[in-house]
């Protein structure tokens, strides 16, 4: 039976084209309802997928171009939601990850191994399968005998790790940062696993949370073997995810309108009022919407609520996660490394952090290798402002450097560079608790969906975005009496995992009290 609208009024106005929005537009658009989209970027839809202008230069008398992206290039093992989508909707075909490479740089020694396949293919069950590295004879060649120390501080880590559910019990560790996780560690196996801290939440050591770093090694990692199992996109995120995304959602009767931002919402007796600055038609305009989907990153989200009269007063005490910059540095040269796996991270005292070498990834880069014999690497800096304030040519100069000392073999073989800052659209990723804005929202009809959105699942980044994107959509399609989608539940720990956490946290509610007591004591004394 067809669902009825409202002529005059927008079933459902989603702000926001990234991942998120998008997710929350193609279940609408499955079921009829066809969605509104309003993007800020006049260029490019995509948020932290977004595409931009290609890289374009000269070599071999010929004019080389590749389109340059975001960054994002990878699925992980436990993302079930987001390849259900793309199963659903989109014709992509994802790429098993062969491996995943791990380079340490310690003063002036840089060494490498290959550790996702022995993390994940190991015969050690989580929470312990990281120890058949040790079984790797180049993993020894990372480590010194007085790594050894770390163990006690390794095994309270992993106890601290399988007996908290930062998400589930919604608990920010105010104060506490990532660094306090290892204290108990060695120098250079805490350097190492910081780099993977880095990996996991695209953020440089100060702005990593130990709640938010625990739940990341709890989801990517330390509860399952199998959620460590990239799968690669097969082209750019634009081409093959945004803008077919964007193909479906239109194909069906809905539109995504770029340079659309929205300014302020207002509560009419039965429906949303959204203001819009529209960039390419000039001036403010008015829509009306049954239901809206916030979608955008946290700024954003706090300036359209906090600028809207009806939700200013409840906004004012909701806590708004900061949101980051990063950058990617792109380098072309005309031979090739050694042979290895197509992608993995930098650690210890590199000053880059993950890499993929995207002449083994991209069809547009196997050309490029094809015709010149070279390779193609893109590596990510997940750095502080003092990094990321310097001059592209420094930034280059620097990501050049670093790659010629992991992979000598491209020494004097540098052929062309080109640098892309995203601005502030990486959400510093806070734990959610009560303060947090969730998908359903304290106003009626008004929902929230992305990476920071609170919601009982435990997955971050891309995953997230589309689990709270479908809620979202299921909220408006309850509302029209249609089908909702559902959600794919998590992966359950494997079962050592699972009673050791729940040991665990019995001794937490068994000793915690106590503790707690003694320190407020201590503190009124």
């Amino acid at each position: 039976m067809p669902v009825e609208f409202d002529d005059d009024v927008f079933p459902a106005v989603i702000v926001g084209a990234g991942l998120a929005g998008l997710s929350a537009a193609v279940h609408l658009a499955a079921r009829d309802i066809p969605p509104l989209v309003l993007e800020a970027d006049t260029e490019w839809a995509g948020g932290c997928l977004s595409g931009g202008p290609p890289d374009t230069f000269e070599f071999g008398d010929r004019t080389w171009s590749f389109r340059s992206e975001h960054g994002a290039h990878a699925l992980w093992g436990g993302y079930d939601n987001m390849r259900a989508m793309l199963d659903h909707f989109l014709d992509i075909e994802l790429r098993a990850s062969e491996g995943e490479e791990w380079i340490n740089r310690w003063k002036n020694r840089v060494r490498w191994h290959e550790a996702g396949t022995a993390v994940r293919r190991t015969w050690l069950v989580a929470p312990f399968h990281y120890l058949q590295l040790l079984l790797k004879p180049r993993f020894w060649n990372t480590i010194t005998p007085l790594d050894f120390l770390s163990l006690p501080g390794f095994l309270i880590s992993l106890l601290l790790t399988v007996g908290f559910d930062p998400i589930e019990e919604g608990i920010e560790l105010e104060g506490l940062l990532m660094k306090d996780y290892f204290r108990l560690w060695t120098p250079n196996l805490r350097a190492t696993f910081i780099g993977l801290g880095h990996s996991l939440l695209a953020a440089p050591s100060e702005k990593i949370s130990l709640s938010a770093f625990i739940a990341a090694i709890r989801y990517y990692t330390l509860l399952r073997r199998d959620t460590w199992q990239l799968e690669y996109l097969p082209a750019n995120a634009h081409d093959c995810l945004i803008q077919p995304m964007i193909d479906f959602i239109e194909g069906k009767g809905g539109k995504v309108i770029l340079g659309a931002r929205a300014v302020s919402l207002q509560r009419e007796e039965t429906h949303w009022q959204v203001r819009v600055d529209d960039a390419r038609r000039g001036g403010i305009r008015s829509l009306e919407a049954a239901h809206v989907i916030l979608a955008v990153e946290p700024p954003a989200a706090q300036r359209v609520l906090m600028d809207s009269p009806g939700t200013a007063d409840a906004a004012a005490s909701i806590t708004f996660p900061p949101a980051l910059r990063n950058a990617t540095a792109r380098l072309w040269f005309d031979t090739v490394p050694r042979d290895g796996a197509p992608g993995g991270m930098f650690t210890g005292e590199f000053a880059i952090d993950n890499f993929f070498w995207l002449h083994r990834l991209h069809e547009e880069f196997f050309e490029w290798h094809r015709v010149t014999g070279g390779s193609a690497i893109e590596v990510h800096f997940y750095a502080t402002d003092d990094v990321l304030d310097q001059s592209d040519q420094v930034l280059l100069i620097m990501a050049v450097d670093e790659v010629q000392r992991a992979f000598p073999r491209l020494r004097g073989h540098f052929v062309h560079g080109a640098i892309r800052r995203n601005g502030k659209t990486q959400t510093q990723f806070l734990v959610p608790t009560k303060d947090s804005l969730f998908v359903e929202t304290p106003w009626p009809q008004l929902y929230a969906c992305g990476d920071w959105i609170g919601h009982p699942s435990p997955s971050l980044w891309m995953e997230r975005s589309c689990i709270t994107g479908m809620e979202a959509a299921n909220h408006v399609l309850r509302a029209y009496q249609a089908q909702p989608f559902a959600i794919i539940p998590p992966r359950e720990p494997e079962p050592l995992a699972q009673n050791m956490g729940r040991i665990v946290k019995i001794g937490r509610r068994i000793v915690g009290p106590p503790i707690r007591f003694i320190a407020r004591t201590l503190r009124r004394i």
